[in-house]
């Protein structure tokens, strides 16, 4: 114990096992100078010089020192002054949001579960809403019987502290999982954010209540399969319906597209109507579908395309654009399964 941070530093590696600095002068005037630890450079000036402790280098005038030696020099003594004031600086670890609980019984039905994650989702919101922070995400783990476990992460569309929100966002989920072992554990870890705050704009179409929306396509996925909810995103392939269903992203910024586009729109029909087609000199010449019944004025085509070669699941097809004697435009197409017509362009 000293009267500053360095001389307490130096007496806690002269201790044996304590030392309790109150003369801080009889102290420093016997104290080795290697315990100061100088650079080797310096070290061995002061050993030419004939300083080989504390007090003798405390004897040198401290700025005739510092002009010879430089700044390291001036560092020597500012160790070995008691009035030398060196604040503290509080650093506070990162705050953990989780809550988590090895039960005592195994859980093999949702309310218990449900009333145990309530509370965490409680005890977590009130200990960010002291932080003046909402939960921007959420990660469930549920440990089993059998040691595996499950994990899934929940992103809060709209940022909230409400528990009700959260809450069934959690419910909506756990209602449809099953499980082939019990639940022994449980842990629930928050994400914090902070709140967003949004100014509508006259025309802008936005979402009112980002939440509640997310639940409704959560119910929907638990009725129809995540797989059948979201929003259709073309795949990177020629083959014609070939999409994915993919999450709503509720931060991204809806962009407008800086491609115009050109030529007539098609009409489709879904599905493809069935027909039966003539052909003279190897283009098509006579059409018969439930829409249309008659020779083909003009036809273009035909355009090939195949893909999906390396599987079962290969392709082919070609298409021809069509005008009927009476000015209609269609689109036919020619595949594994026969002739159809695919649409009427406006």
């Amino acid at each position: 114990m000293a009267v500053s941070p360095d001389l307490s530093l130096l007496a806690a590696r002269a201790a044996h096992p304590i030392l309790i600095v109150g003369k801080p002068a009889e102290f420093i005037s016997g104290l080795p100078l290697h315990d100061l630890e100088p650079s080797p450079e310096m070290a061995a000036i002061l050993d030419r010089w004939g300083i080989a402790t504390a007090g003798q280098l405390l004897a040198l005038d401290k700025s005739k020192i510092a002009d010879r030696l430089g700044a390291e020099a001036l560092r020597l003594f500012e160790r070995l002054s008691p009035g030398l004031i060196r604040p503290l600086k509080l650093v506070a670890p990162p705050e953990q949001f989780t809550e988590q609980i090895e039960f005592e019984q195994e859980i093999e039905t949702i309310q218990p579960l449900l009333f145990v994650l309530r509370r965490f989702v409680e005890q977590i919101s009130r200990r960010l809403e002291m932080a003046y922070l909402v939960v921007g995400e959420f990660q469930l783990r549920l440990g089993f019987f059998s040691g595996a476990n499950y994990e899934r992460i929940f992103k809060i569309p709209s940022p909230t502290g409400n528990v009700e929100i959260l809450f069934r966002t959690l419910r909506t989920h756990l209602e449809t999982v099953r499980t082939d072992s019990p639940i022994v554990s449980m842990r629930l870890s928050a994400t914090p954010s902070k709140v967003e705050s949004h100014q509508l704009g006259l025309f802008e179409a936005s979402l009112r209540n980002p939440n509640q929306f997310a639940e409704t396509l959560a119910r929907l996925g638990a009725l129809c399969g995540s797989d059948n909810v979201g929003t259709p995103v073309l795949q990177a392939t020629h083959r014609p319906d070939s999409f994915a269903m993919k999450t709503p992203d509720f931060a991204a910024k809806a962009e407008g597209s800086s491609q115009n586009s050109s030529g007539m729109a098609l009409r489709r029909y879904r599905p493809a109507l069935s027909a039966r087609v003539e052909f003279c000199q190897q283009q098509p010449a006579r059409l018969e579908c439930p829409v249309f019944k008659g020779s083909i004025a003009k036809a273009c085509g035909p355009f090939v395309c195949s893909g999906d070669w390396w599987d079962d699941h290969r392709w082919s097809r070609q298409e021809w654009d069509i005008e009927t004697g009476e000015g209609a435009l269609f689109r036919i197409f020619r595949s594994e399964a026969g002739f159809f017509v695919e649409g009427v362009y406006d």
